[in-house]
């Protein structure tokens, strides 16, 4: 279902937040599903980012 939104979007902001947004198990998906923004909580700004540093 958010891959259909994306690929819908026509030029708009897609974003994901809260606990699906900080869930690092779907991090790399959604980076490359094309999510423009992942907003979660200050506590798992580290978690995020470190996953999506070890992306290729």
């Amino acid at each position: 279902m958010v891959k259909m939104y994306i690929n819908l979007k026509h030029g708009k902001w897609v974003g994901i937040c809260g606990e699906l947004g900080a869930d690092t198990t779907l991090t790399e998906r959604f980076v490359r599903m094309g999510i423009d923004e992942l907003s979660v909580s200050p506590s798992m700004v580290l978690g995020v980012r470190s996953k999506i540093c070890e992306m290729e």
